[in-house]
């Protein structure tokens, strides 16, 4: 059996839990807030688009695409999914957790998996706790910055494809250049 490798990331954050967790519940918002950079509604939830049981497609290069289903949601408080495919990962599964506190939230980001090949644990623990850690950062910055988030999440409304793109292509973003110009 390869060895289970287990790998977690955490930041606090100004936000609250429920702006933290709508940034994080809708999968549309994740180009405009990540290192992803395309997201892919492939099946819905048992009660809405992204609920447990949806399944995702996100890229981050031309030729990472990871496919992933959703196997936990509790209102502000976590996510869980798991990775169908994309890595030669083994039975990974992930959580990512929200914590009120006084100052705002802790974001706890956790995955375990095991590598397919025994000899690349190495490198996939090192890989994977430098991608958890970006993303509780990135998802820190998005949630506790008021406007970007609400642009962001309007965006996202109901999309079921989004590109990194929409975010610097949005009407807003338009209006600004021209305004500097």
């Amino acid at each position: 059996m390869p060895q289970r490798i287990h790998v977690q990331a955490s930041i606090v954050s100004s936000a609250r839990p429920e702006e933290v967790y709508s940034l994080l519940v809708n999968s549309a918002t994740y180009p405009l807030w990540s290192m992803i950079r395309y997201y892919e509604s492939l099946r819905s939830g048992r009660e809405g688009l992204h609920d447990v049981g949806a399944r995702r497609l996100f890229r981050t290069n031309a030729i990472t695409v990871m496919r992933e289903e959703v196997t936990d949601v509790a209102p502000n408080q976590r996510i869980g999914y798991t990775l169908l495919s994309g890595f030669p990962l083994l039975d990974y599964q992930a959580k990512t957790t929200l914590e009120k506190i006084a100052s705002g939230t802790r974001i706890v980001w956790e995955s375990s998996f095991c590598p397919k090949y025994p000899l690349t644990a190495w490198y996939w623990r090192g890989l994977m706790a430098w991608v958890l850690r970006k993303l509780v950062k990135s998802l820190s910055e998005a949630a506790a910055n008021p406007e970007l988030r609400l642009k962001i999440l309007a965006l996202a409304q109901g999309k079921t494809t989004m590109w990194k793109s929409a975010l610097k292509n949005s009407p807003d973003a338009v209006l600004t250049r021209n305004k500097s110009s």
